[in-house]
């Protein structure tokens, strides 16, 4: 009786749902892998796939990335690529333009440069959520660690204070 196509181990584990129970018993179970998923539908291109191929691989190994969350990090790609690339043009083209109005030639910033810094800002957003901003990963690392904040006056003894 032919039914779904079998997942292997990994992408049970890539998935979250290796539980026990699912695991295939003829394939051992192996820890997270060090292969990214296949790029959705919309692949990337040119920095955007390189940053994915570098990033994706290092969040993978430090079991920071799933399934779920692939479009997050092909978004995160893309801003980070737009953000390098137009960063590239505004250093060959320079950081100010001359452009040609009615009333004669004006000095301008770079529009690249605009563009840059909205990438930039979409960019380090979806950074956070990641944990891949200092401040973020902060918080991660000590969400994975299991280290709760310790109280800072759980030391001092209590003094019970006696009116005369």
């Amino acid at each position: 009786m032919k039914g779904r196509k079998k997942i292997s181990n990994n992408q049970k584990a890539l998935r979250g749902t290796d539980q026990p129970c699912r695991m295939d018993p003829q394939v051992p179970a192996l820890g997270p892998t060090n292969t990214l998923p296949a790029l959705p539908k919309s692949s990337l291109k040119g920095t955007a796939k390189k940053l994915y191929s570098i990033l994706g691989t290092e969040m993978l190994c430090n079991n920071m990335l799933d399934v779920a969350s692939l479009d997050l990090l092909v978004a995160y790609c893309r801003e980070m690529a737009l953000y390098n690339d137009m960063m590239k043009e505004v250093e060959k083209e320079g950081v100010t333009v001359e452009v040609e109005t009615k009333s004669g030639t004006i000095i301008q910033i770079n529009p690249k440069r605009k563009v840059a810094e909205g990438a930039l800002a979409n960019a380090q957003r979806l950074a956070s959520e990641f944990g891949l901003s200092p401040a973020s990963r902060g918080r991660v690392a000590a969400l994975l660690s299991g280290n709760t904040p310790k109280d800072d006056f759980a030391d001092f003894e209590i003094v019970d204070i006696q009116e005369p």
